[in-house]
C-alpha cells in the first residue's frame, strides 16, 4: 500500500507518527475531474494548498497556514473516501462495504472517521487506522460531542494494539492517546497509562543518529509536559505549556481577557518573556509606521 505524507519533515521530526495519507498522487496537483472507482460517478476535486507547519498542538494537529487534515476526494453518490489509489482487488472488496447500511449510516461522520472505518474493514493495521482516527478528531473541533467520542475511541482502540516499546510511531500514538484521555478529563486513566509508557526507550543511545535522538528528546519533553498537565487536571485542547512557546507568549497578550486559571498561571510565570514579546511587537509596529506607505502596505 502506498503511503502518503501529510506535512513532510515536520511530521517526521516532531510527530513521528504512523504515516499519514492525503489525496492519491495522480490527483494531488491542480483541480480536475475524478471518477469514482465504485459506481463511476465523476466529480471535481481540488486539493487544499499544503501550507507550512509552525509546530504542533498537543493532539498532533499542526499550526500553520495549511488545511489540516487534508481534504480527501469523496464520491458524491456513495460517500466513498479515496484515501489512496485502490487496486482492482481492493475495489472488489470495497464495493459491498460501501453499499452496506453500516457505511452509509457513517456519512454523517467526518471524512477521516469514514477512512478509519474503511481501513479497519480492509484489514490495515493500527499504525494506519489510528492515525486516521486522530485526524478525524481534528475535523470534529466544531462539534465537541463528536470530538469527545472520537477521542474516547482513539484511547480505547489504541489500547488494543500490541505494544511496540522500541517503535517511536507506537510511542507517539500512545502519547496522543494519553493526551486524548487528558482532554476528556479522565486524568486517573491518563496517569495510569502514562506510567506504562517505556520512557527508557526514548533515552538517546550512544552512537545513535542525531536526528533520531532529536525526535526522542522531543517526545521526552512532550511526556514531561503531558504529565504536568494531567497532574494539574488541565483538560484544555491547548495548554500553553504544550504549544509553541512564542505562540503562547503572544496569546498571553492577545487573549489576556479570557485566560483560564492554567493559562493565567503560565502567563504570570512567563511575565518577563511576555513583556519582551509585547515590547518587540510595539517596536515592530513603530518601524512599520515609520516606513513610507508604499513600502508598509498601509
Amino acid at each position: 500500500m502506498r503511503k502518503f505524507a501529510l506535512y513532510g519533515a515536520l511530521a517526521a521530526s516532531l510527530l513521528a507518527a504512523p504515516c499519514a495519507f492525503a489525496a492519491p498522487r495522480a490527483t494531488a496537483a491542480a483541480a480536475g475531474t475524478m471518477t469514482c472507482p465504485i459506481g463511476g460517478a465523476t466529480f471535481s476535486y481540488k486539493p487544499a494548498p499544503a501550507g507550512a507547519g509552525i509546530g504542533l498542538r498537543p493532539d498532533g494537529k499542526p499550526y500553520g497556514s495549511g488545511h489540516f487534515p487534508t481534504i480527501l476526494p469523496e464520491c458524491p453518490d456513495n460517500g466513498l473516501i479515496l484515501y489512496k489509489d485502490y487496486s482492482p482487488a481492493e475495489v472488489a472488496k470495497l464495493t459491498p462495504l460501501v453499499a452496506s447500511e453500516d457505511y452509509q449510516a457513517l456519512r454523517r461522520e467526518t471524512q477521516y472517521y469514514r477512512a478509519y472505518w474503511l481501513m479497519k474493514q480492509m484489514g490495515l493495521g493500527p499504525e494506519r487506522y489510528l492515525w486516521a482516527l486522530l485526524q478525524a478528531s481534528w475535523e470534529a473541533e466544531s462539534r465537541p460531542e463528536l470530538r469527545a467520542r472520537y477521542l474516547a475511541e482513539l484511547a480505547d482502540e489504541s489500547a488494543k494494539a500490541d505494544p511496540q516499546p522500541n517503535d517511536l510511531n507506537w510511542i507517539g500514538m500512545e502519547a496522543r492517546s494519553i493526551n486524548a484521555l487528558r482532554e476528556l478529563g479522565r486524568f486517573d486513566d491518563a496517569s495510569a497509562r502514562l506510567a506504562k509508557v517505556p520512557l527508557d526507550a526514548l533515552q538517546p543511545a550512544a552512537g545513535g543518529a542525531a536526528s533520531a535522538d532529536a525526535v526522542k528528546r522531543t517526545w521526552l519533553t512532550y511526556f514531561e509536559q503531558l504529565k504536568a498537565a494531567i497532574e494539574r487536571k488541565d483538560s484544555a485542547i491547548e495548554p500553553y505549556e504544550m504549544i509553541p512557546r512564542q505562540l503562547a507568549l503572544n496569546w498571553c497578550i492577545d487573549r489576556a481577557a479570557g485566560l483560564d486559571p492554567h493559562q493565567k498561571g503560565f502567563c504570570e510565570r512567563e511575565k518577563a518573556a511576555v513583556d519582551e514579546t509585547r515590547a518587540a511587537r510595539a517596536n515592530n509596529d513603530l518601524k512599520v509606521l515609520s516606513r513610507p506607505r508604499s513600502e508598509s502596505g498601509r
